[in-house]
């Protein structure tokens, strides 16, 4: 029995969903309402205790197993829940090399150390006379009492040791204010402190603590802003500013909006745009995207209209410059686009009036904002418009390199339809046939998916593969799908990009029925490669060493799982899909088995409400089904008909 399936057996999920859910029994199930959205009128939220199961059939149409509720209940990683609810059944996991615990003690004595000197800031804020410009300033931009509260901003006195003093007297050490950025220490040993004269704003990690600051300078100091430097929990580059707060909203809606400073994000707050977040400074990282990434449907950059603004947009767009050499423009927005496309995110740019930044129009207009969010223009056409302005168009030179510009960028785009409709529209901006730019993607798409991917989509005279050994249960499919998509990074772009065709949602973390083949996925889709998983399980990533152990036991089964089927085969794609269809339909017919107990658990279920559900479950199972049995012309890829 694995660690996972006996945590299960410890643990009853009606009791631990019963927790946060009013569940009443009904039949051998139990129903409720769903506490991931609102709803009052009828409960669509059903646990099965015979397969330990929930699922949602109302707004959410979601479920899972006890570790899917716990995660989605406290917003936690695999591996949080892994750590609570093997706490909760009394089973010990693998105890830590005493090298983690000392980091893990290391990381939260600075953290003792950031909030002790975060409460020392706001009480000067608070409490002092010299705090009084910094008072005068946040009453100027329109702060109010409660917002200055709940970001906890503070000032820094202007004495070379007031922080020092006061940390030394609360116990810290001096090493400690240093491995915390809060004291610069000279060469002759003499140290003071780093912050003086600022206001102070506290830079939070998504579950909330301290992990650094931004200070504002009140005078003509420079720099305006100054951050706490690289520390062992504050890394500029992997941070977003008012995640914490965010994160509820951005989780219920699937929206996240992204501002440049610390300001735009607290006046967004305090007018209850509470979704927005800020990156530190104007380059957006991969990795600050991917602490968005989970659940997350829509990101909108909202940037200045001015160059510098634009400017900022494209390198906000650079987030994979390293993984694409071969993309012409400086700052390669086509590695954002194609991690846009394979996490399913609707990649938007607001710009703002010339001269207007976030925190004045919501300041002086808070409907306007509202209104230039909802009118965020895709990322393609932005790129399209920008990249036009820099070339002569009319020039036969200048039509030449803003194609050569411009093909990484459309190639990138996952959806076949999207990808069309833009490529038509490039070539109108430069007065195109467009068949030439389609020949040009054409063959950019070939050259970067040869290896992996059949280049012209399906390949006709390929018979089917009927000697590839397949997994006897659909765990065992799970994991087969899983090894192949480790070995090739290209593979569920393509498998997206072939569901979309059949008018199929993206394979899914829900399309796998076993936790750690969840787990697995999401780290698949989050962070790409296994190599490119964090080393270690530390905020604000958590992937961690579980989960790598987890994919090292899972690759042992290699040779087993595909019986020496090599991934440079060019079946090796169909194979592939031919896995994800059938594990799509799993998934579909478990639905439809739990939306039949649901309404004979219910008899006053609305019944249009059932049929409308149940006739779009069954229409796409029927669709997952014609293509499979059309292209394969065999029995289900786990029966032993299908084996050699």
């Amino acid at each position: 029995m694995s660690l996972i399936d006996e945590i299960k057996s410890r643990l009853d999920i009606v009791e631990i969903i019963g927790e946060s859910v009013q569940l009443r029994r009904s039949g051998k199930n139990y129903i409720g309402f769903c506490p991931f959205h609102h709803n009052v009128r009828t409960p669509a939220f059903v646990v099965f205790p015979d397969t330990q199961t929930w699922r949602c059939f109302g707004a959410c149409n979601t479920g899972g197993d006890i570790f899917q509720f716990v995660m989605r209940r406290d917003g936690l990683t695999f591996a949080e829940a892994l750590r609570v609810l093997a706490q909760r059944a009394g089973i010990p996991l693998e105890p830590k090399t005493p090298e983690a615990e000392a980091r893990e003690r290391e990381r939260a004595r600075l953290r003792e150390v950031l909030e002790a000197a975060a409460l020392f800031y706001q009480h000067q804020l608070r409490q002092t006379p010299e705090a009084e410009p910094a008072r005068a300033y946040l009453a100027a931009r329109g702060l109010a009492p409660e917002t200055i509260e709940r970001f906890g901003l503070g000032y820094s006195p202007s004495a070379w040791h007031a922080l020092i003093d006061y940390m030394l007297r609360r116990g810290f050490s001096m090493e400690e204010l240093q491995s915390a950025g809060l004291v610069v220490i000279r060469e002759d040993g003499t140290a003071f402190d780093r912050f003086r004269g600022r206001l102070m704003i506290p830079i939070r990690d998504p579950q909330g603590h301290v992990i650094g600051f931004g200070a504002r300078a009140l005078g003509g100091e420079e720099p305006k802003y100054l951050n706490s430097p690289q520390t062992l929990l504050f890394d500029k580059s992997a941070v977003l500013f008012a995640l914490d707060l965010a994160r509820a909203e951005i989780r219920r809606t699937g929206i996240a909006v992204i501002v440049e400073g610390y300001f735009d994000a607290i006046m967004a707050h305090q007018a209850g745009f509470t979704n927005v977040v800020a990156a530190l400074g104007t380059s957006l990282s991969e990795a600050q995207l991917r602490l968005l990434s989970r659940g997350l449907k829509r990101l909108v950059l909202a940037l200045d209209a001015d160059p510098a603004g634009m400017h900022a947009v494209l390198r906000g767009l650079a987030s994979a410059r390293e993984a694409f050499p071969e993309t012409t423009l400086e700052l390669g927005p086509r590695g954002l686009i194609h991690l846009s496309g394979q996490l399913g995110v609707d990649l938007r740019v607001l710009t703002l009036p010339e001269g207007v930044d976030p925190d004045e129009l919501i300041r002086r207009d808070p409907p306007a904002w509202a209104q230039a969010v909802e009118g965020a223009r895709p990322v393609i056409a932005f790129l399209l418009d920008y990249l036009a302005a820099q070339h002569r168009l009319e020039d036969p030179k200048g039509k030449a390199a803003f194609v050569r510009e411009i093909v990484p960028i459309l190639a990138a785009i996952p959806d076949p339809v999207e990808r069309d409709v833009y490529i038509q529209h490039a070539a109108r901006m430069a007065r195109l046939n467009e068949r030439v730019v389609l020949e040009q993607v054409a063959a950019h798409r070939t050259v970067g998916t040869r290896r992996h991917v059949p280049s012209g989509g399906t390949p006709h005279n390929v018979p089917p593969r009927r000697d590839m050994p397949l997994p006897g249960t659909g765990t065992e499919a799970e994991a087969t799908l899983l090894v192949m998509l480790g070995l090739g990074p290209d593979l569920l772009p393509y498998l997206n990009v072939r569901f979309a065709e059949l008018g199929l949602e993206p394979l899914c973390e829900e399309d796998f029925l076993d936790s750690t083949h969840r787990a697995l996925f999401r780290n698949l889709t989050e962070f790409g490669p296994v190599e490119d998983w964090p080393e270690e399980e530390t905020e604000p990533q958590r992937a961690g060493p579980l989960l790598r152990t987890l994919w090292v036991e899972l690759l042992r089964r290699r040779e087993l799982l595909l019986q020496g089927f090599d991934p440079e085969d060019e079946r090796w794609a169909e194979e592939a899909l031919r896995l994800a269809l059938w594990l799509r339909e799993q998934r579909l017919k478990e639905i439809l088995e739990d939306l039949q107990a649901l309404a004979e658990s219910v008899p006053d279920w609305p019944q249009d409400e059932f049929m409308a559900k149940w006739q779009a479950l069954a229409e796409e199972l029927n669709q997952a089904q014609r293509f499979r049995y059309r292209r394969w012309m065999m029995d289900d890829p786990l029966s032993t008909t299908a084996r050699r």
